[in-house]
């Protein structure tokens, strides 16, 4: 039963980490209609895990996780939804999978935004070289090729959901989650 639970966990934020990512990549935004039923899978899962002590760490997780994004919400530097994904990753990991999550997560931020900053300063070039090259209203170019030569064609926000699933993916490495879903 134990092993049916740590892959449900596992399998859980798989999903719902790469559902938001997604999400958060072309919509900007992280939907609760994700997050709520992983909150409440979370209590359901560490509940029948370890009892009144899985609830607990699973609500310290919660609060961890919820804590370690919130000074950079507060300084508008990301949105109360990646918050509140990275306190319903702090709930199905608990506190110490809250904690590798969340310091792999600031990091991860910090590679991907570098990655971010390099792409927003090639792409007006980029876009610039591909309007020169196809006509960008012409029938034989793509979608991707007429929203690229279109100058300011995208939002400039950065998503950090994609980092909050990076940091998510190592935690569930770290601690060993992967062993029981590969068998």
């Amino acid at each position: 039963m134990q092993q049916l639970l740590i892959s449900a966990i596992t399998a859980s934020l798989l999903i719902v980490v790469t559902l938001c990512a997604i999400t958060d990549i072309r919509e900007h935004r992280i939907p609760n209609i994700v997050l709520l039923p992983a909150l409440l899978l979370a209590f359901v899962f560490n509940g029948m895990l370890s009892g009144l002590p899985g609830l607990l760490d699973c609500f310290l997780g919660l609060a961890l996780g919820m804590a370690m994004l919130f000074p950079i919400y507060f300084l508008g530097g990301t949105s109360a939804g990646d918050v509140k994904l990275l306190g319903v990753v702090g709930a199905l990991l608990g506190t110490e999978g809250a904690l590798i999550a969340g310091v792999a997560t600031y990091l991860f931020g910090g590679g991907l935004g570098v990655l971010f900053i390099i792409w927003r300063l090639i792409e007006p070039v980029l876009a610039a070289h591909i309007a020169q090259i196809v006509r960008p209203n012409g029938p034989t170019s793509s979608p991707l090729i007429r929203t690229m030569a279109r100058p300011n064609a995208r939002k400039s926000e950065f998503p950090y959901a994609p980092a909050i699933a990076f940091g998510t993916y190592y935690s569930l490495w770290h601690l060993g989650y992967f062993s029981p879903v590969m068998g």
